[in-house]
């Protein structure tokens, strides 16, 4: 028996409600080089993507977008880089142009290959022992520095930074 399309056809309202839920909760409003989970606002400040919407992904290195859907995957879990787009207080902890003061000048957030994340109900230790007990996926992935999480209480920097130490992440001190 074939099933004919217009005696299953749910109504105009049911398919919209299902097609926003569809966008709002799987899928990012602006995608970010193809991540199923991050949105290009989470990783650039609010001026940027005022400035250039969703090209401000031009700004940002498709390696540390790989590094955030991995410990997302891992984690099983949300990782939170920048919430200022849904009222939350972090807007520094992706890209930084020129004119964001916060951190160094020649930091790699300014080079779009860094991100501060933060997991709800995780420690930032918590977080890196995800990362070392998955060492080789994550270098895969292109993860190559780490700041010491001494210094970072509340979150922890990922970088994609160009540089290479074989079998070890790269510990770097604010």
């Amino acid at each position: 028996m074939r099933l004919r399309w217009d005696a299953i056809r749910p109504s105009a309202s049911a398919r919209a409600a299902f097609l926003f839920t569809i966008k709002n909760e799987l899928m990012p409003e602006y995608p970010l080089h193809n991540s199923p989970y991050f949105d290009v606002r989470e990783l650039v400040d609010a001026n940027t993507f005022k400035a250039l919407s969703v090209n401000a992904a031009w700004l940002i290195d498709p390696k540390i977008v790989r590094v955030l859907d991995l410990l997302r995957e891992k984690l099983g879990a949300p990782v939170v880089v920048n919430n200022w787009h849904t009222g939350g207080p972090f807007k520094s902890s992706g890209f930084r142009s020129m004119s964001d003061k916060t951190g160094a000048m020649f930091s790699q957030h300014r080079r779009g290959c860094a991100a501060d994340v933060k997991v709800s109900g995780r420690t930032p230790q918590d977080v890196l022992s995800v990362i070392n007990a998955n060492f080789q996926e994550f270098k895969d992935a292109g993860l190559t520095t780490i700041e010491d999480v001494n210094f970072t209480p509340t979150w922890l920097h990922l970088d994609c930074r160009p540089v290479q130490i074989e079998n070890q992440f790269r510990v770097v001190r604010p």
